[in-house]
């Protein structure tokens, strides 16, 4: 009777064992899968230049190599003594995954800039990923 009760207290503990292996094999699996299709984007070039009106832009090209499509959100410039939030002209960007976007965002007329001037800036991303750069006035 003792040996019935052995063996099945020993399946019992081999079962829960294969089932523990098999949750942390599929939570791993899971996790990965995630950080596998975010997006990664990088800045590849920027200026900031007046249009016909006379309003200054902050031009901005930026890529993903990623493997999921990426959003700028927004743009924090930093000039004019206080950062200044912003937006990218029409709305959020859309990043496709393996691709680039091009976009451009209005600095406001209170923040004053002269040609030759460089301009740090932080580009806002729906990962939360810091995207920093700096961009010349050309005119």
């Amino acid at each position: 009777m003792s040996r019935r009760k052995n063996s099945r207290a020993l399946s019992v503990t081999v079962t829960a064992l294969i089932l523990v292996i098999a949750l942390v094999v599929v939570v791993a699996f899971v996790l990965f899968e995630e950080s596998a299709s975010s997006p990664n984007i990088h800045l590849v070039s920027a200026y900031i230049a007046k249009n016909s009106a006379g309003n200054y832009y902050l031009y901005v090209t930026v890529s993903n190599t990623g493997s999921a499509n990426g959003q700028i959100l927004g743009v924090i410039v930093q000039a004019g003594g206080s950062p200044t939030s912003t937006s990218p002209t029409g709305g959020a960007v859309t990043v496709p995954a393996g691709g680039t976007a091009s976009f451009s965002v209005s600095i406001p007329s209170s923040i004053s800039l002269t040609p030759g001037e460089q301009v740090t800036f932080e580009l806002v991303t729906n990962t939360g990923a810091q995207v920093t750069g700096v961009a010349t006035v050309l005119s």
